[in-house]
């Protein structure tokens, strides 16, 4: 009888490690998956204002270009603006149908990505 409490006692201590171990594998992934996540956003980030400002230097290079060649200013201006506002157009008719799809299924596949 004494051996049988000693035997449940073991299997319930192991039991506990098991669990204790699983929910500090947990909280590593969680930890892992988060600290991925974050630095993909500051990236993200980063790398939205150096474009950003990379389209409007080149921009207002063009603008000013296209400006100087046609001997009106503003008519180059222009003309680089109603690009971006096509290209605005093309990104909004494309957004739903292929657009938020693609971005959609590169962050679920980044979420579940095991190796880097």
């Amino acid at each position: 009888m004494e051996e049988e409490k000693k035997s449940g006692e073991k299997i319930l201590d192991i039991a506990g490690d098991m669990v204790e171990n699983y929910r500090n594998l947990i909280t590593i992934k969680v930890i892992e998956h988060s600290s991925r996540a974050g630095a993909a956003s500051i990236l993200g980030v980063v790398l939205l204002v150096v474009a950003v400002f990379g389209l409007l230097f080149a921009g207002i290079g063009c603008a000013w270009w296209l400006g100087e060649s046609l001997g009106n200013m503003k008519a180059g201006f222009f003309i680089v603006g109603g690009f971006y506002v096509l290209i605005l157009v093309v990104l909004m008719l494309l957004s739903k149908k292929t657009l938020l799809p693609t971005i959609r299924d590169l962050i679920i596949k980044k979420i579940y990505e095991e190796d880097q």
